[in-house]
């Protein structure tokens, strides 16, 4: 694996589009959060089940890389790492490409077009206008406005003055 690659990995990890270390990208995997599993060529028979386990029934690919645990984590910024989770369907196309996998590259353009269609439709959907409440038969209802009425005095108390009130009749 060449530097630009281990650049762009870091590029990834800044941009907040992967999970770092074989629990969160496990976490990662089984919530579907993830699109691509990575695994070092030195990480344990354990984290590579693991991995292939966290893949379950979804479209996760698992890339194994030619990089050991050491160099990977010094182009992700930590000690030592044995596999990663990237999130975002975009990164995941271009690390594809990147490496050569021209399989998973084609499945990942096809996800990202759904994802833009639906991202796309919902916008729409939101910037349509809602259809008023009162659209339906008989065209739009308005509020309703209260009316002047005559004004009465309530029926008087022992020691408290007369009160106005207001009923629903018109006139004097």
């Amino acid at each position: 694996m060449n530097d630009a690659i281990l650049g762009f990995l870091g590029l990834i990890r800044r941009a907040g589009a992967m999970a770092l270390g074989a629990e969160d990208a496990y976490d990662a995997a089984r919530l579907g959060k993830a699109r691509l599993l990575a695994v070092a060529k030195d990480a344990s028979a354990n984290t590579l089940h693991g991995m292939q386990n966290a893949r379950g029934e979804r479209e996760i690919l698992l890339v194994p890389l030619d990089e050991n645990k050491g160099r990977l984590g010094e182009a992700l910024g930590v000690k030592e790492c044995a596999a990663f989770a990237v999130l975002d369907t975009g990164f995941a196309l271009s690390l594809c490409e990147k490496l050569g996998e021209n399989e998973a590259a084609e499945v990942f353009r096809a996800r990202l077009e759904r994802e833009k269609k639906r991202k796309d439709k919902k916008l729409r959907k939101k910037e349509s206008p809602a259809p008023s409440k009162g659209a339906g038969k008989g065209g739009p209802k308005t509020a309703a406005v209260p009316r002047a009425g005559k004004r009465r005095t309530a029926p008087a108390k022992r020691g408290s003055k007369p009160t106005p009130r207001v009923t629903g009749k018109r006139g004097n």
